[in-house]
């Protein structure tokens, strides 16, 4: 596919850029060996990289927001255990220290 406007090869078969690529037809899946230029196959694949970064990025945001709320979880779960502990601790007769907590 020849770009619109004028372009620096005279003829497209004669220029370097001019290759055979692997297309991949969108509606059919049909894979098919194709000649054009590489500026047009990057102005073409540009816009869907850059949606598949945005997806991807998308998907690690989301994922280190869960890890942050996991976190948070684990972390109150831990302090409550203590807290358990520490009351098990006080109601033992005698007050003995069989049970030793350190926090950190």
């Amino acid at each position: 596919m020849k770009p619109k406007g004028k372009c620096f090869a005279k003829k497209c078969e004669d220029c370097n850029w001019w290759q055979s690529w692997d297309i991949t037809e969108t509606l059919t899946g049909l894979r098919k060996m194709e000649y054009k230029c590489s500026f047009q196959v990057i102005l073409e694949t540009l816009p869907r990289l850059i949606g598949s970064i945005d997806g991807l990025q998308g998907g690690v945001n989301e994922s280190r927001n869960r890890s942050m709320e996991t976190k948070e979880s684990v972390n109150n779960i831990g302090h409550a255990m203590v807290k358990v502990l520490e009351n098990i601790k006080k109601s033992i007769d005698g007050g003995s220290e069989c049970i030793t907590i350190t926090e950190n």
